[in-house]
């Protein structure tokens, strides 16, 4: 079972990050870069981050937020004793049935110093590729080397050998916004759904083509019955959400109410 908290923790750092947005350059596809001087180093902070990452109780965790259209989000930072990010990994979804895989941001002083992408790629749906591809940033967020392992099947990825590739850059502007609950992850009531007897709290921005994400409510608090009691009137109110997510017996993961509020 993870921990889902709120997000206000990150706010402070979501400007510096988007100050170092990684967004592709044209003069970067055509640069190959075969060698890294500190790569050995960089490894090796990567290492430590996962190790950390795996013993870490400290995880700040975005909700689920899913189109109708089958994209979806949801986004985990883990932190140091003192709050610092370490890592964010995002993981998605295109819409209808695009690539889907995790982006993992691993940070130096707020800023990413490696991506890695872990995707399958459907661009030519006849013949998808799995894919293993890690890039490296200097201290001020651009990349200066991208490496690559490409194959048919998922299981070959392990046994593959990396090999250097164009530059590629991966901004976590977006993972950022998710955490932050901003733009179109903003949370505001979206009123409640009924499923087999279970009520649901559903939460994002309202028209169609947006996120949303639906918690189960086992329990009514104050800010529950406020809103069971008026769902129009507070429809589209900013609000605050906290919740876990619970794996049954079966396997299979939902998202458990277990605070809010109404945002100012």
């Amino acid at each position: 079972m993870r921990q889902f908290v709120f997000c206000g923790i990150l706010l402070a750092t979501a400007a510096t990050f988007s100050a170092c947005n990684n967004s592709k350059k044209a003069e970067e596809k055509e640069i190959v870069s075969e060698k890294l001087s500190n790569e050995g180093a960089l490894e090796a902070e990567i290492k430590a981050i996962d190790e950390i990452a795996e013993k870490s109780g400290q995880i700040a965790s975005s909700l689920k937020y899913t189109k109708e259209n089958g994209a979806s989000i949801v986004v985990h930072a883990t932190l140091s004793a003192t709050n610092e990010i370490l890592k964010v990994e995002e993981e998605y979804a295109e819409a209808n049935g695009g690539n889907y895989g995790t982006n993992s941001f691993y940070l130096k002083n707020k800023i990413p110093f490696a991506v890695r992408e872990y995707f399958e790629d459907r661009q030519d749906a006849a013949n998808p590729k799995f894919v293993e591809r890690m890039s490296y940033y200097d201290d001020k967020g651009k990349v200066i080397k991208t490496i690559e392992k490409r194959v048919n099947f998922e299981e070959e990825l392990e046994a593959a050998s990396f090999v250097p590739v164009a530059l590629h850059s991966v901004s976590i502007d977006r993972a950022m916004t998710v955490l932050d609950q901003k733009g179109e992850f903003e949370t505001t009531f979206q009123g409640f759904v009924a499923v087999q007897a279970l009520n649901y709290l559903v939460v994002g921005k309202p028209g169609k083509d947006s996120y949303s994400s639906a918690m189960r409510v086992d329990f009514g608090d104050e800010f529950i019955n406020t809103a069971l009691a008026n769902q129009r009137a507070y429809m589209n109110k900013k609000c605050r959400v906290s919740f876990e997510t619970i794996q049954d017996a079966s396997g299979f993961e939902y998202q458990m109410y277990t605070g809010g509020e109404w945002a100012e």
